[in-house]
């Protein structure tokens, strides 16, 4: 039979199906390797009024909120990100810009110094390659803009990949002084 658990105290918990029937259930009935959570979604085995052989068959609504705040909790996860976007902009250039969204919305709220400097160092990337991307599109007709286009995207490969190996090292950015 499938459920979902409704909670759990120091003996056990209650599994309630989806016809609204509810079932109590020990610690020993577990058999999935991660202890049990509100709102998993289970299979079991009928005993009277008891469930039996309980395993996890999917990722509960706790699973996913708990992984949403570990990656929230994480100082380093939103500038990966963007560093991320930066990258990708070859393939996709739309995502340079969600990149410096991110680090604009980001860099206000970000306590530590160690974010704070990498948000500061990606838009000054962004803002220095739109300078390189725009001459290279005007300059395009003269022949030259294809390799100011080349040269601006490999610039922002590289200072991508210092900053992201600098975020995990844990390093702040180095001040421009």
């Amino acid at each position: 039979m499938e459920g979902m658990v409704l909670g759990i105290d120091a003996e056990g918990g209650v599994i309630r199906t989806a016809d609204g029937t509810r079932y109590r259930f020990g610690r020993s009935d577990w058999k999935s390797p991660r202890a049990p959570q509100a709102k998993d979604r289970v299979d079991f085995v009928v005993d009277g009024e008891h469930a039996r052989e309980i395993y996890l068959i999917g990722y509960g609504m706790g699973d996913i909120a708990e992984a949403f705040d570990k990656v929230q909790a994480s100082e380093k996860t939103m500038p990966a990100v963007v560093y991320g976007c930066y990258i990708g902009a070859i393939l996709w250039g739309v995502t340079m810009i969600v990149g410096v969204v991110i680090a604009y919305v980001y860099r206000g709220s970000a306590s530590p110094a160690l974010p704070r400097t990498h948000f500061d160092y990606q838009i000054s990337i962004f803002w220095k390659s739109l300078i390189g991307y725009l001459l290279g599109i005007l300059l395009l007709f003269f022949g030259v803009g294809a390799v100011i286009l080349v040269l601006t995207y490999l610039w922002v490969i590289l200072k991508s990949i210092k900053g992201w190996r600098l975020l995990n090292q844990d390093q702040p950015m180095p001040s421009r002084n």
